[in-house]
């Protein structure tokens, strides 16, 4: 069975038109769905209300004989997703519900799912092993194979659910420098507006060191002199993060609704991002 990535609608169609039986999961890229001749896991946007990936079971694609699975990209959603259809999922119920609320939900609402000790451990076993052995597709569209990727992660899952000792170390190391960068970085928050300082990307940290989720974050990077603004509700935020940025700093400032940064070329310094950080908790 074929597992191919990319970035582009078009070329997967492609790539996935050559098999007779084919399934894609999360195929989505906006708009746009490049769905599978026999089975189609999306749930984003327009397929937004189906069912995530990871929570079906390996027995969803008996009988359909797929050749081929055709992803826009790897993350623990799709992996589930991949191995139900190959038949490789293994069984960990309540793991999977906690991917699940966390796909739906982003991880800075991870407490909201009341997990227990023993899959918070896993979860964080993960996110480390995925950290170090990311895949993307190619930038250029182009379509690449993903199947040694996939199998490598079935074998990390496989190994972190059985309590791999040092997988689920290192999944702890991961949780407590998580921890201290959110106590590093914070600032302030005001009016749900989450200031940071850190030479580290920290705009996915929405929550504060006190556990206040905030409905924004205002990140000055001091490694790149940049400012970065991002919302907890992503494209689905009132405020355009792009526009945002662009009544401060120019038309040369920009991002996506969500997420959005001052201009590449423009030293920002953390009194820029001070004054981003009031304005916008004024809008807010």
């Amino acid at each position: 069975m074929k597992i191919f990535l990319s970035s582009s609608p078009a070329a997967l169609a492609a790539a996935l038109a050559a098999f007779a039986s084919t399934a894609t999961v999360e195929a989505e890229y906006g708009s746009v769905t490049v769905p599978g001749s026999s089975l189609t896991f999306a749930h984003h946007g327009v397929n937004a209300g189906n069912p995530c990936p990871c929570s079906f079971r390996n027995t969803v694609a008996v009988g359909l004989a797929i050749e081929a699975i055709g992803v826009s990209h790897v993350d623990l959603d799709t992996l589930g997703g991949v191995l139900a259809i190959m038949g490789k999922k293994p069984d960990a119920d309540s793991f999977w519900l906690l991917a699940e609320h966390v796909d739906l939900n982003g991880a800075h609402r991870l407490a909201q799912a009341n997990p227990s000790a023993e899959d918070l451990a896993r979860l964080h076993a993960w996110w480390a092993w995925s950290e170090s052995n990311r895949l993307y597709a190619p930038r250029d569209g182009g379509v690449i194979e993903a199947n040694d990727w996939i199998d490598a992660a079935c074998d990390a899952i496989v190994a972190i659910l059985a309590g791999d000792e040092a997988m689920i170390a290192k999944g702890e190391a991961h949780r407590l420098a998580g921890e201290e960068l959110n106590n590093s970085s914070f600032v302030s928050c005001e009016n749900g507006v989450i200031l940071r300082d850190s030479r580290a990307f920290t705009n996915h940290l929405y929550v504060t060191p006190t556990g206040t989720v905030g409905k924004a974050v205002v990140a000055f990077s001091s490694k790149l002199q940049s400012v970065t603004v991002s919302f907890e509700a992503g494209a689905d935020s009132s405020i355009s993060a792009r526009e945002f940025v662009q009544g401060l700093w120019g038309p040369l400032a920009g991002g996506h609704h969500g997420i959005a940064g001052s201009p590449r070329d423009q030293k920002m310094t953390f009194a820029d991002a001070e004054e981003a950080a009031i304005k916008l908790a004024a809008l807010l």
